[in-house]
């Protein structure tokens, strides 16, 4: 995944998707016939009802003894697991997904029967003990197998994906400097294709995990390392345990050559493990992490509550993974203190949600999948509590708070509604990495502290874990900690935004009345039920909401009805209305506003996203083809005043943006005409601004494409931020200047986390036009790397897409081609599935006419494989457009 990428949760099952977006209409002349609409489709349906797994007995403890076989991608060994019946038995029948099981025995070695159907559905494997067992009386079976579940990437995920089971990765032809690595993924129901057990929440039990492998290669799990074992034969054994119970899903491992990174925060010990190349690196990523910890401690109430704590990275792991008493991390998130330092706000955050896990989902843990928000919801709240401790209130509200109901709505928009907790869903894989759990969940987390206030608020969490700290819970759980501490029936608000799914779109219109001197506000909720939607929806929502007024706030009720009318006494007419200060509640808002009250907001507003939503729609309405040349002037000038406020950088940033889509809209292919004080603001910009404004003001100047920037603009390769280098290097280009060639050659030896700077100087050829770009294209497409020194995990795919974007750019694709179906060749070789699709998707993007016989050999290779075929004809139709595209550009 590319630096400054973001790969957001998957969303909900495509079946969901159908559902919500079948509305009816007219088209059957009454009533619809049984189990159809009136559009003639299948009635829309509610998804299966998911109870919690019952329980036939209570795992206790559960021992893993593994090797690896690295050639066939398997574990081997045994699993032996401790249970007690909940009722007299004479078996019992676990979760063993695609296993060979080689024999199954008592714990006294006594061979005991069993049937097993393979597959990888619930209780598949069944025991005979041999004998009847008395409620509460132990068991102890020993069973020996080996995984056969291998898996690949997903050709629609080349940023990684998270796969269930064990992932094992080893160099390939197509990128010879990856790690040797295995790293396991259980959550939420992926752990049976690793080892047997019981793949379900509601369940907890100790572990430990003994495990054998090469050298240097280290083994990493839950719990505290008990031993590690020199076998003298080239392997160690390492031998991990853990002394709390915890649930299935939780349990992991990750195999690999690091360094241990450590740290120490009030007596907890905190392992950080680093690629041997990357030890600074880590150093630098980890350095907040004991601050996380005090402050996860503090405001849950319950210090940190494990002797230890660790992070790892892993590659190809798209996000992060919370598993007990660590976390696996992608290998994107390990940065040198540079680069950091422009990624503070997405790592640090990452880091901080994966500890937050430790309280909720670990020590306290859904009952079961339904509930689930209560891991995610809350630790991606929590994360953005630590943002906000650190880096100030309103970097909380525009980077977290924006983008969570951005993020939802977005869900909304695209008919992916559901409530965030239901038991109706179609299975837990979709369900519980859903984004209504974790965005709308922690939204709704917000919009209840600001109801109860930050003091209810904090001692109703408190009250919440220590009561509930190592438990099972449930939403209900929750609801009757806060109304123990504040006194609160909540039974209202937990329906209306967690049990049923919906938001208000608001319509809001002020009048003033001068001669009675009072300000009213009408306030309508126009939303509307969906009569074909299959899930409980809220028509019409309740709750506090605050008013700004002229700086002031007013909290109102807001009832749960069509239209709310309020007024106050105001001597005159009030400059600023603002509704839902700080935009606490998730809605849709449509409130017309004249273009001085916009003005005076964007300038005037305590509320920072309330001067956002000034901001978008003071450009709105510049963009009008009839607004008047004059109030176009005038936005342009408010824009310019905030740029160079004092204002949070991020709405600066955000006010640089608007301003530049205003006087250089896309597509740039001419140069932009921009006036004198504009480029005098973007000059003292680019001197003094944070790392992302000096970018973007150079993005911004070089959309003029004057060649008298040029020593600017390589003035700025040397920034010890590679966002500035980046920005400068395709202003560069733009340029066109005499002197870009060689400057920007001579930027892909700049020393660079990651490949950055080369990077940064395709990016800039790209631009520059000049066909000398097209041999370093195609070396770095070559090697990957094309640097003096061997990077420890350099990102070879980041380089090869941005090489062959610039050979493209160059006119000169094809010139890819051949290498392309190379390095495609090696890779079906090796049946390597990740340089299969990577290639794949680069000889899409050249359409080398010789490609077309690659995709006739890949539908051969994977005619049983219906998501390779689908994925592989989906890159062949690209393919042929992108053909016939060239042909006509020749033409």
């Amino acid at each position: 995944m590319s630096k400054g990428t973001f790969r957001p949760r998957f969303v909900p099952a495509l079946f969901l998707l159908l559902q919500m977006t079948l509305h009816p209409t007219a088209g059957w002349g009454g009533t619809a016939p049984p189990g159809w609409n009136r559009d003639n489709q299948p009635a829309p349906r509610l998804p299966p009802v998911n109870w919690a797994r019952p329980r036939k007995f209570d795992v206790q403890h559960l021992a893993l003894d593994l090797r690896f076989d690295w050639p066939r991608k398997q574990a081997h060994g045994t699993a032996v697991i401790t249970l007690v019946p909940l009722a007299a038995t004479d078996r019992i029948a676990l979760d063993a997904a695609y296993f060979t099981i080689t024999a199954v025995t008592s714990g006294h070695g006594a061979p005991l029967s069993f049937d097993y159907d393979g597959g990888d559905k619930n209780e598949n494997l069944r025991i005979r003990l041999g004998r009847e067992y008395r409620a509460g009386e132990a068991v102890t079976v020993k069973i020996a197998y080996r995984t056969n579940w291998v898996n690949h990437t997903d050709p629609d995920n080349l940023s990684g994906s998270t796969g269930k089971g064990l992932r094992f990765f080893e160099p390939t032809s197509n990128d010879q400097t990856r790690p040797r690595e295995i790293w396991s993924m259980g959550d939420p129901e992926g752990n049976r294709y690793w080892f047997p057990g019981f793949d379900a929440p509601n369940d907890v039990r100790t572990t430990e995990l003994t495990a054998t492998v090469a050298k240097p290669l280290s083994v990493i799990s839950n719990g505290m390392l008990l031993k590690t074992k020199d076998n003298g034969d080239g392997t160690r054994t390492f031998h991990w345990k853990t002394e709390t119970p915890y649930p299935n899903h939780l349990t992991a491992l990750v195999v690999g050559e690091y360094v241990d990174v450590q740290q120490v925060c009030d007596g907890i010990e905190l392992h950080n493990f680093a690629y041997p190349g990357e030890v600074e690196a880590v150093k630098a990523t980890v350095a907040r992490l004991p601050e996380m910890l005090r402050f996860f401690s503090q405001t849950t109430g319950v210090k940190y509550p494990y002797p230890s704590y660790a992070q790892v990275s892993a590659q190809d792991l798209p996000w992060g993974t919370a598993n007990h008493m660590f976390s696996t991390q992608t290998e994107n998130m390990i940065d040198d203190d540079r680069t950091h330092a422009d990624f503070l706000y997405l790592w640090d955050g990452l880091e901080a949600e994966t500890l937050a896990h430790q309280w909720f989902g670990n020590y306290l843990n859904c009952s079961d999948w339904s509930h689930v928000w209560l891991n995610r919801g809350f630790a991606h709240y929590f994360d953005g509590l630590f943002n906000e401790s650190k880096n100030g209130h309103d970097e909380f509200l525009l980077w977290q708070l924006r983008a969570d109901h951005s993020t939802y709505l977005s869900d909304w928009n695209a008919g992916l509604r559901h409530p965030v907790v239901t038991r109706n869903y179609e299975n837990a894989e979709g369900f519980a990495a859903d984004n209504y759990p974790y965005v709308r969940g922690a939204a709704v987390l917000h919009m209840l502290r600001k109801h109860l206030g930050d003091e209810i608020w904090g001692k109703a969490i408190r009250h919440y874990v220590k009561t509930h700290g190592g438990q099972l819970v449930s939403t209900e759980d929750f609801r009757k900690s806060v109304e123990a501490v504040s006194g609160e029936p909540l039974d209202w608000f937990f329906d209306q935004w967690l049990y049923k799914m919906g938001h208000p779109v608001f319509s809001v219109t002020k009048a003033y009345d001068p001669a009675a001197q009072r300000l009213t506000l009408t306030v309508k909720q126009v939303q509307t039920v969906d009569p074909a939607a299959v899930f409980p929806q809220t028509q019409y929502f309740a709750g506090k909401v605050e008013v700004e007024i002229d700086g002031r706030i007013e909290p109102v009720w807001l009832e749960p009805k069509a239209e709310n009318v309020f007024s106050w006494p105001a001597t005159q007419s009030p400059k600023l209305v603002n509704f839902d200060f700080e935009s606490t509640w998730i809605k849709e808002i449509k409130f017309e506003k004249t273009l001085d009250e916009l003005l005076y907001q964007v300038r005037h507003d305590r509320d920072v996203l309330g001067r956002r939503w000034a901001l978008d729609e003071l450009v709105a309405q510049a963009q009008k083809p009839d607004l008047a040349a004059t109030d176009k002037n005038r936005i342009c000038a408010e824009l310019r005043n905030l740029i160079q406020s004092p204002a949070y950088w991020r709405l600066r940033l955000a006010a640089l943006q608007q301003l530049q889509n205003l006087l250089a809209p896309p597509p740039n292919s001419q140069p932009a005409m921009l006036d004198a004080e504009t480029l005098a603001m973007l000059h003292h910009l680019i001197r003094h601004e944070t790392s992302w404004n000096r970018a973007a003001a150079l993005n911004f100047l070089g959309l003029t494409q004057n060649p008298q920037y040029a020593d600017l603009y390589c003035s700025f390769f040397n920034d010890p931020s590679d966002r500035v280098v980046n920005a400068a290097a395709i202003a560069l280009g733009r340029s066109k200047s005499p002197q870009a060639f060689e400057a920007l050659a001579k930027l892909v030896n700049r020393p660079s986390w990651k490949n950055q700077s080369l990077m940064s100087a395709l990016s800039g050829l790209q631009q520059l036009g000049d066909p000398r770009g097209s041999d370093i294209a195609l070396k770095a497409l070559a090697d990957g790397r094309l640097l003096r020194w061997r990077l420890p995990t350099p990102p070879v795919w980041d380089v090869r897409v941005i090489a062959v974007n610039t050979l493209v750019a160059l006119g000169n694709g094809e010139a890819a081609g051949p290498l392309l179906q190379k390095h495609l060749a090696k890779a079906v070789e090796e049946n390597d599935l990740s340089g299969m699709f990577n290639n794949l998707l680069l000889l899409t993007k050249v359409a080398h006419p010789q490609g077309q016989e690659v995709f006739s050999s890949l539908r051969t290779k994977f005619k049983d494989d219906p998501k390779g075929l689908e994925t592989i004809r989906s890159y062949e139709a690209q393919f042929n457009e992108n053909l016939k595209a060239a042909a006509a550009k020749r033409n």
